[in-house]
């Protein structure tokens, strides 16, 4: 593909295929070092984020070849110009989502210090910040804020009944309950996904003479600062039972401390960890939420039942400020209105109804 095009091909170049000087910077900013070398600049890069980062980086090489911009001789940091990326903008925006967008170019925007560290990527990481607040046309998630409460009932509902089925394909009864008590943590006690995924049993799971506490440390937190907290009283046994029968099953005598385990006996990524909300909130909450909504719904339902509760919003979600948790209360009138002007509305057709029909009312 040599020739210029007005549309855009969004394959990506597997990493085997990138041109040379691509492929052996690439691979030093993945190497770990040693003793006497420093490590490449990806090399503390979660393999997701890295699997991701590359992909994101072989769209771009497959746009620069479409356009005929892959000089083989070229450097990665010769052909990443604000002209050609202003036209590689240019054709995603009528095939991406806005936040989409950003998402490209804020992958660009880190990949490229890794691959050429001595360039200046301010304008590009600028560039991003822009498509960012840009994202204005998000998919409103008011709609679909759900009260917390419910969702919790329907998650403890869910692990009661996987515990009184027999226990045929003890693999799936495990897989199921750790689903199940997953979700059920989320609503209860909503940390990012990213601390969901990286609990450890004995480190951020600690049993107490009345349960269990989760303690996260402030690398654990995006609000920089330490936080514990007692798992739910009606999560306790959930959680005992977790540990002592079903976990076991999962870990298939594998030995680490990761507190949620895959069916192969290793620790659930971030990854995974999404993939499963993705498959099992609907079955287990009756739609598909995934972590970052059930924060939401977390966050409003508090508002809603504590008008004077943004402080313990802040505190339950990991806010560094109340900002973002004042946006919840704001958020949760707005819905008690609309509850309530829908009722009102309902009650005013019904009384339509019964005058015509000669009811009293």
């Amino acid at each position: 593909m040599n020739k210029t095009s007005s549309t855009i091909d969004r394959r990506s170049l597997p990493v085997s295929a990138w041109p040379e000087q691509d492929r052996s910077l690439w691979q030093a900013a993945c190497e770990a070092g040693g003793p006497l070398d420093d490590a490449g600049a990806a090399a503390d890069w979660a393999p997701a984020t890295r699997r991701s980062r590359a992909a994101n980086y072989g769209r771009w090489l497959t746009f620069l070849d479409q356009q005929g911009l892959l000089t083989p001789v070229a450097a990665p940091a010769d052909r990443v110009t604000a002209d050609v990326v202003r036209r590689y903008i240019a054709l995603l925006r009528p095939v991406l989502a806005p936040l989409s967008l950003w998402t490209t170019i804020d992958q660009l925007a880190a990949i490229m210090p890794a691959l050429a560290p001595d360039a200046d990527w301010g304008w590009l990481r600028r560039t991003a910040g822009r498509l960012k607040r840009g994202a204005a046309n998000r998919r409103p998630i008011t709609p679909r804020i759900r009260n917390a409460a419910d969702l919790y009932q329907r998650a403890l509902a869910t692990l009661a009944e996987i515990e009184d089925k027999p226990e045929a394909r003890p693999f799936a009864h495990a897989t199921a309950f750790r689903d199940a008590l997953m979700i059920a943590l989320t609503v209860a006690r909503p940390i990012r996904r990213r601390t969901l995924a990286g609990l450890r049993v004995g480190q951020h799971l600690r049993p107490t003479s009345d349960g269990f506490l989760i303690q996260l440390e402030r690398e654990d937190l995006k609000c920089g600062s330490p936080m514990s907290f007692p798992l739910p009283a009606s999560l306790v046994p959930h959680m005992a039972r977790y540990l002592d029968h079903h976990r076991p099953w999962l870990l298939q005598g594998h030995a680490h401390d990761a507190l949620w385990i895959t069916r192969e006996g290793l620790p659930m990524t971030l990854n995974g960890v999404s993939s499963r909300f993705e498959r099992a909130t609907p079955a287990i909450l009756g739609e598909r939420i995934n972590p970052h909504l059930l924060r939401h719904c977390a966050a409003t339902s508090i508002a809603l039942d504590d008008p004077q509760g943004a402080r313990l919003t802040a505190a339950l979600l990991g806010h560094s400020t109340l900002r973002t948790s004042e946006r919840h209360y704001t958020m949760a009138k707005g819905l008690e209105a609309s509850r309530r002007y829908q009722a009102t509305l309902t009650d005013h057709i019904t009384h339509l109804r019964r005058a015509v029909r000669g009811e009293r009312p």
